[in-house]
């Protein structure tokens, strides 16, 4: 069966089911070259991203060289550890009704003050 072309007002592309790839240029479908040219877009990429081997073999050399870092920065997370279960130890409950405790006994003793200026007022007169 025929290939027909699509109308170029549409599309200027076409793909055959063989997968051969036309395009519509200049008034005349032609066919889209098909050659691998991957090598050149890595090289044009790297080439605009200013990146070449020496900056890549530096930057693996850095990677290694973290290890001075890593270490201080363990030590400091097994303190922290440390920290956190020392406040998970305290017994927040214990504290909550401790406080409502204090709370009562420093309302008892305003009281007792209060009662007490008035006593002294009245033995006074």
């Amino acid at each position: 069966m025929p290939f027909t072309f699509p109308d170029p007002a549409i599309s200027t592309t076409a793909t055959l089911p063989s997968g051969e790839k036309w395009e519509y240029v200049n008034g005349a479908w032609k066919p889209v070259s098909t050659a691998d040219n991957d090598q050149e877009q890595i090289d044009a990429l790297k080439a605009r991203i200013g990146i070449n081997e020496g900056d890549i073999d530096g930057l693996e050399g850095d990677i290694g060289d973290d290890s001075g870092l890593t270490q201080p920065l363990g030590e400091s997370i097994a303190a922290l550890q440390a920290r956190l279960v020392s406040i998970e130890s305290l017994d927040v409950q214990s504290a909550v009704s401790a406080l409502a405790i204090a709370q009562q006994d420093i309302m008892d003793l305003k009281s007792k003050v209060n009662t007490l200026e008035l006593t002294s007022f009245l033995i006074m007169e």
